[in-house]
């Protein structure tokens, strides 16, 4: 009733198993090797689409002896990298800001930009007041509105690096902000 065991051992000899486990680990290996260096590929042409967008970009400017001291304000233009996806733009201007001593310890930045519709910003004829010439809103040497002004704020006003400024150096805190709205918005 007991039949004995045989002195080797039987092996199946079922060549399409075999064959079939075979392609089946191909196919696996294969897949691995592939989507490795795709999903590398596919996440470096993604990565300068997911980028924030919202830049913040501190800039040295000027110096504090450069800025009359009687408080008119000076244009200033900034120059930095700029990138667009995958291009870099190397050193050109991004911008420009308005700086304004008002006193031996404290500076006043403006972005130059209109928060109106985004023109460029300057000071009226008369020198007492910014003047925006693409709807003729007008604003105070502290950046709020003045008159009539179809401005929905006040110029955009920046960070100025307090420590820095007590070494005697101007820097700013460079942002853009969203035009035709009343808060701001960085952009």
């Amino acid at each position: 009733m007991n039949e004995p065991l045989p002195s080797e051992p039987i092996e199946p000899d079922d060549p399409e198993r075999r064959q079939f486990l075979e392609k089946t680990a191909s196919i696996v290996l294969g897949s691995v090797m592939v989507s490795v260096p795709v999903g590398a590929g596919v996440a470096t042409l993604l990565a300068p689409l997911g980028s924030e967008k919202g830049a913040r970009l501190k800039v040295r400017l000027a110096s504090v002896a450069e800025l009359p001291s009687d408080g008119t304000p000076k244009l200033y233009q900034v120059v930095a990298e700029r990138k667009d996806a995958w291009t870099k733009y190397p050193n050109k201007p991004i911008g420009s800001v308005f700086l304004r001593r008002i006193d031996e310890g404290k500076v006043l930045a403006f972005n130059s930009s209109c928060p109106h519709a985004g023109c460029s910003v300057d000071i009226d004829s008369s020198g007492s007041a910014f003047f925006c010439p693409c709807h003729a809103s007008s604003f105070d040497f502290d950046g709020s509105t003045q008159g009539k002004s179809v401005s929905p704020r006040g110029l955009d006003q920046l960070e100025v690096d307090p420590d820095l400024l007590e070494n005697g150096e101007v820097w700013v805190t460079f942002v853009k902000f969203k035009a035709g709205v009343a808060d701001k918005i960085e952009v």
